[in-house]
């Protein structure tokens, strides 16, 4: 099977992005499963779109992979126009989370061709596993991800652990245990995912982050909101309960309050328990899952 997969810059060597760390993995593995991945332009049995039509495709069916739809009052509408136009020419939907699949539905409108939810991936073999300290980590912390409600949560549990938190921010350390890290490199960062215990990540209205898969692929556990597809892949013990949102549009970085005791209740039970176990993000079973599909559309 040839499958055509590239960035709008026809490659995937520039990884610093969420999707292209993610299809910089989902590559290899799919190759280990036979497929052959071959460059825009380039005969295909199949070839993946991401987020919207980049080029013309040269394939017997087009796979649009879909992250989150926009959701911002006032804007939605423009900025949804090249996912809905895609979406409609598309043969073959992948949606990265149920709730994901939801948002879409609601801002796009359904698919019309066979769908399917497929998580991100990452790989075990990338991390060691060891310490008991707390991890808060994205690129840029905007409203929706919640840091002062993170750090307040973290200071409350008053645990014998540092929290560590990467990513760009104005925010200032208030306490001797909370260490502004910065943007790091996916090296640099994976020594802290390896190095931690716990993986706090309460953004509102998150479809499927890299982040997370990726800590629960190092052996860690992960704290998570209610609010967002990333309840759908950890221990449900460790998923904070909130308001459904009603799927209208909204201003994602004014999120409601949530229950900071709560929260911390969620950071110590944490570090007691047991590693949750990874097969469900692991990228050989994603790829699996991928090749499934194509196949499905191409007729088995």
């Amino acid at each position: 099977m040839k499958v055509c997969i590239a960035t709008e810059y026809k490659d995937w060597s520039c990884s610093h992005t969420g999707k292209g760390v993610f299809f910089s993995r989902l590559i290899p593995a799919l190759e280990n499963l036979g497929c052959k991945i071959v460059r825009p332009g380039e005969k295909a049995n199949i070839d993946v779109q991401v987020g919207k039509k980049v080029w013309k495709p040269n394939a017997e069916k087009v796979v649009l992979r879909l992250g989150p739809a926009h959701y911002r009052k006032g804007s939605y509408r423009a900025a949804n126009a090249r996912k809905k136009k895609a979406l409609k020419r598309a043969d073959g939907v992948v949606y990265q989370s149920r709730f994901g699949k939801k948002m879409c539905d609601t801002f796009l409108g359904e698919a019309k061709c066979p769908t399917v939810v497929i998580f991100n991936g990452a790989i075990p073999e990338d991390y060691e596993r060891g310490g008991s300290d707390f991890l808060a980590a994205t690129r840029v912390w905007q409203g929706q991800k919640r840091l002062h409600e993170i750090i307040d949560a973290f200071l409350l549990a008053d645990l014998d652990s540092t929290l560590y938190v990467a990513g760009e921010t104005n925010l200032k350390a208030k306490d001797s245990r909370i260490k502004m890290l910065g943007l790091l490199s996916q090296k640099e960062l994976r020594r802290y995912q390896s190095a931690c215990r716990t993986l706090i990540s309460i953004v509102w209205l998150d479809c499927m982050p890299n982040s997370v898969c990726e800590f629960l692929c190092s052996g860690g556990n992960v704290v998570t909101t209610s609010a967002s597809g990333t309840a759908e892949i950890v221990d449900k013990k460790l998923v904070l309960s909130e308001k459904p949102w009603d799927f209208r549009p909204c201003d994602q970085n004014r999120p409601p309050k949530i229950d900071v005791e709560a929260l911390a209740t969620l950071l110590r039970k944490s570090v007691s328990m047991p590693p949750q176990g990874c097969s469900h993000v692991h990228i050989d079973t994603i790829a699996a899952q991928y090749k499934a599909f194509f196949e499905e559309l191409l007729g088995g």
